[in-house]
């Protein structure tokens, strides 16, 4: 009797644990598919309904949630939930702390990243390559390329041997610090390391090329790609286009921009405006309107960037009526003249002597709450005095002096 007793309980034990687990894996799922969609509350709910069952959620289950509230931008969540799970003696395995360091680097958060990693070496685990190359990543936007460039010989010193992944991660880090010169002593490296850059590592070097006025070394990373077979992209043929307009190159800035439409990828309207800024550095304002034409017949939207770089080659090309009618074709587009435009606009006529023009723009501007900046001021103040129009004169002195002490105050110590 005793023994069929205790039969029946282990059947009962087993039901039951196998139901438990059974629910278990149903949260999992249901949490995961969540995080996919990243609806991060409705994960969370799912744990909730769970405790309100009586049931205690497992490292699994955890960690799914953790990971759910890392592709929604939760880093806070992320790492109180990971704190929970130590109160409640649920013990975090490496893919649960993983989880959470993603979670820091998907909301740009690498001061908790590093935390994290401190906290993985405090409980003995070993951190993996996964380990590593998230913690990179969350370094790519803090402009603190010393120190990711420093965690690819940590990941060594763990016996590990850093990836494509991470040292893309580490040339986007150079790339925000506009450190061009170490993005390319790091391709050496990769390759003194055997490993093959990808596009996007090709595409942060060249963008780091280009907000370093290198433009001769932009190209020739662009060359080295298509000699590894490398498609170049969008990111890296924009970079590349601006580059060349850094550079006074507008032809090359055109070339490239020729190759994209033949052969692709297709432009879109950040491309059409590093080319026309680069023939408005060249004050080719022909050729800047040319390639404004194109835009309208790509059927994209041009903003006001794009006026705003056509206008200003304009203004240099001494055309103010045709300053004028962009100026028309941009509100055509339902696009509302910015700081840069009106100061363009007013500069514009005012070289061309239109000073009733200038100065009603000038009116137009400060009733819609736009300051002039201080070359656009003083080029109406000298045309004002070159016609003796001593009450606007008059207007115009204490705003120079104002633009003036701002730029004093802005130079000084606080």
């Amino acid at each position: 009797m005793v023994v069929v007793a205790k039969t029946f309980s282990m059947k009962v034990g087993l039901r039951f644990f196998s139901d438990v687990s059974a629910e278990l894996r149903k949260c999992t799922a249901l949490i995961s598919g969540y995080g996919k969609q990243r609806d991060v509350w409705r994960a969370i709910d799912v744990l909730t309904s769970l405790r309100e069952k009586g049931l205690q959620p497992n490292v699994v289950v955890c960690s799914a949630l953790i990971h759910a509230c890392g592709t929604g931008r939760q880093w806070r969540r992320a790492l109180s939930l990971l704190a929970d799970m130590q109160e409640e003696y649920l013990h975090p395995n490496l893919i649960t702390y993983n989880s959470s360091i993603s979670a820091c680097e998907k909301s740009q958060q690498w001061v908790p990243a590093l935390q994290v990693l401190h906290t993985i070496r405090q409980r003995t685990f070993r951190p993996d390559l996964t380990t590593y190359n998230a913690v990179l990543s969350a370094f790519t936007t803090s402009h603190r390329w010393a120190q990711s460039h420093a965690m690819l010989d940590e990941a060594r010193l763990e016996g590990l041997a850093p990836d494509v992944i991470s040292y893309s991660a580490c040339a986007t880090s150079f790339e925000k610090a506009h450190q061009w010169a170490q993005g390319l002593g790091l391709l050496a490296e990769m390759r003194r390391h055997g490993i093959q850059a990808n596009v996007i590592t090709y595409g942060a070097l060249v963008s780091a090329c280009e907000k370093g006025f290198r433009w001769p070394h932009a190209l020739q990373l662009v060359d080295d790609m298509q000699h590894h077979s490398i498609k170049k992209d969008l990111v890296t043929c924009n970079a590349l286009i601006s580059a060349c307009e850094k550079g006074h190159e507008p032809e090359l800035a055109l070339k490239v921009l020729r190759r994209m439409l033949a052969s692709g990828p297709a432009p879109d309207v950040i491309s059409f405006n590093a080319a026309i800024s680069a023939f408005e550095k060249g004050q080719l304002w022909l050729d800047a309107l040319k390639v404004l034409s194109e835009v309208s017949e790509r059927r994209l939207q041009p903003d006001n960037i794009t006026f705003n770089a056509a206008m200003s080659a304009c203004e240099k090309g001494m055309r103010w009526e045709r300053v004028l009618s962009l100026l028309s074709d941009l509100r055509a587009h339902g696009l509302k003249p910015n700081l840069i435009t009106c100061c363009v606009v007013i500069l514009a006529c005012s070289d061309a002597s239109q000073i009733e023009l200038a100065w009603q723009l000038f009116l137009e501007m400060e009733e819609s709450g736009l300051a002039p900046d201080a070359p656009t001021v003083s080029r109406l103040l000298m045309e004002c005095e070159q016609r003796l129009l001593l009450d606007r004169e008059l207007a115009l002195l204490p705003r120079i002096v104002a633009l003036a002490g701002r730029r004093g105050g802005d130079d000084g110590p606080g």
